[in-house]
């Protein structure tokens, strides 16, 4: 088999009852050319058996178990095996709408894009709400694209996965990999350093993303997590500022910003 367009990296802990549409939703797109790697860290449910009948019927997708080590674990697990031109990252409880994996892929195409950002839809029940911070199909060198990132950092649109495409020789040539230990923010993070080595970005104002907003959801039980301990959450939104900063350092653009990306840690604190 030649190399996949695209990988994309799903970790799964305890989703028997989710992973089964969120595969179908990914395998379903209109791109036939791609790898699915799903990371099941150490389920204690019947994920196992679910990834497995999935992965008997359809090539593409390429199960791995691995003992409990906590979601940052599990992707960089996943990363370690992915061999597309790029990389989309989705969670086990979310959807992907059809065509999203095309709109992302003809965007980084067409402009070159080492990072292509878009519009999810935030899903509560029955409810449906686009979230599409630019709203724009602008392309712009990073540098001018962080920008616009400083003022809104502490945004689900900039600090979630799933909304973007990466480019894999990035990620494994820069060996950038998801801080362990983080109960929250780990994506964000991941998005700080990847951003130190990109080069062109890529806005769509397209719904690529269907996030499932409910309380037994990836992200909310990490906001939950993190906010129970506060002395913890405290630590991580320090670290998380560090990383944000330490992209600006490398880019060279620290002096010009270094007045309000301070502002990052009373957004964040405000907002989450």
């Amino acid at each position: 088999m030649g190399q996949p367009v695209v990988s994309v990296v799903i970790p799964v802990y305890n989703g028997a009852k989710v992973i089964g549409p969120c595969l179908d939703s990914v395998a379903g797109q209109d791109v036939e050319d791609m790898e699915i790697i799903v990371v099941d860290d150490g389920s204690t449910d019947g994920t196992w058996a679910v990834l497995e009948a999935y992965a008997a019927g359809d090539e593409r997708i390429r199960p791995i178990h691995q003992a409990n080590a906590g979601v940052s674990a599990a992707r960089n697990r996943a990363l370690a095996e992915c061999r597309g031109e790029y990389i989309r990252f989705v969670d086990a409880d979310d959807v992907l709408p059809p065509g999203s994996m095309r709109t992302l892929l003809c965007k980084a195409r067409q402009n070159g894009s080492d990072l292509v950002i878009a519009g999810y839809n935030e899903v509560v029940g029955p409810v449906r709400t686009e979230r599409n911070l630019r709203k724009s199909e602008d392309t712009m060198p990073c540098d001018e694209m962080l920008k616009h990132f400083n003022p809104w950092a502490n945004s689900f649109f900039y600090g979630v996965l799933w909304n973007k495409l990466f480019r894999r020789e990035i990620i494994q040539g820069k060996k950038i990999e998801f801080i362990g230990g983080l109960n929250w923010g780990e994506d964000f993070a991941f998005v700080c350093r990847y951003l130190t080595h990109a080069g062109m970005v890529s806005y769509s104002r397209a719904v690529v993303y269907d996030y499932q907003r409910n309380a037994g959801g990836m992200t909310i039980k990490q906001f939950w997590s993190c906010l129970g301990h506060p002395l913890e959450n405290c630590k991580m939104k320090w670290l998380l500022f560090q990383e944000l900063k330490k992209l600006y350092v490398q880019r060279g653009l620290y002096p010009q910003y270094r007045w309000t990306l301070w502002l990052y840690l009373v957004r964040v604190t405000l907002n989450n």
